[in-house]
């Protein structure tokens, strides 16, 4: 009996020995439970430590969605850069109006040169007498430029190199540069003559007796710079024809 009743008051110690670590276990239960609600009540130090790491926790990650989420980063690189961007987008000028579509008859200027000498057309009449009374008066402006190229070659000699021609090289220069002026004043009145017929008011006259069209400053320009070319070829034609 003896050893009965010592057996249950090794029991009973033991088991009031156990009631801390059982309440103990109790408050860190309590505690995580507290974890939940944040920084909620709790006296025992289990419920504060679990508290505490509830809440240092939580904290984290808030500031990780709110501050460092990717997605948040780039809605507002967006955001800047739509309020920053300039609209470069410049509006197209006008279409500028063909110049081809102005010029009605005067577009049969483009021919060949064959169809300016040998054209018959009334209409085309004036265009063809200008094109070659040009080119008779740029024959003649070349023909002149020779001779008073020439002209200035003799009348530019020094002393010195008229020293070195010849005694009847000397005695024939005075009469050389004699004749070469005259040569010269008599191509210079063949180049006026010939500029009879070539200026701006001919050219216009021309231009609107063949045109169906009003004739305005930027056909005239066109039509010069088509004609140019015309007046060469013809130009040259007259002097492959002239010369021996």
């Amino acid at each position: 009996m003896a050893n009965r009743k010592t057996l249950l008051a090794a029991l009973a110690a033991l088991a009031l020995l156990a009631s801390p670590a059982l309440a103990g276990a109790g408050g860190n239960g309590h505690g995580n439970g507290g974890g939940g609600n944040g920084n909620g009540g709790g006296n025992g130090n289990g419920h504060g430590n679990a508290g505490g790491n509830s809440d240092s926790n939580g904290g984290d990650a808030s500031h990780g969605k709110s501050s460092s989420a990717p997605g948040h980063v780039a809605r507002t690189d967006t955001d800047t850069t739509a309020s920053t961007t300039v609209d470069t987008t410049t509006q197209a000028s006008p279409k500028e109006k063909n110049i081809h579509a102005k010029l009605g008859r005067l577009n049969s200027l483009q021919r060949n040169i064959n169809a300016y000498m040998n054209s018959k057309s009334k209409k085309f009449a004036g265009i063809q007498a200008f094109v070659t009374q040009s080119a008779k008066a740029k024959v003649a402006q070349a023909q002149l430029d020779v001779l008073n190229s020439q002209l200035a070659a003799l009348t530019s000699l020094t002393p010195e190199q008229i020293a070195t021609m010849s005694p009847e090289d000397q005695a024939a220069l005075p009469g050389k540069i004699s004749a070469l002026t005259d040569e010269v004043a008599a191509q210079q009145d063949a180049v006026d003559a010939a500029a009879v017929g070539t200026d701006p008011a001919t050219l216009d006259a021309a231009l609107t007796d063949m045109a169906n069209k009003p004739v305005d400053a930027e056909v005239t320009t066109w039509a010069q710079g088509v004609l140019a070319d015309k007046i060469d070829q013809t130009a040259a034609r007259l002097q492959a024809e002239t010369t021996p």
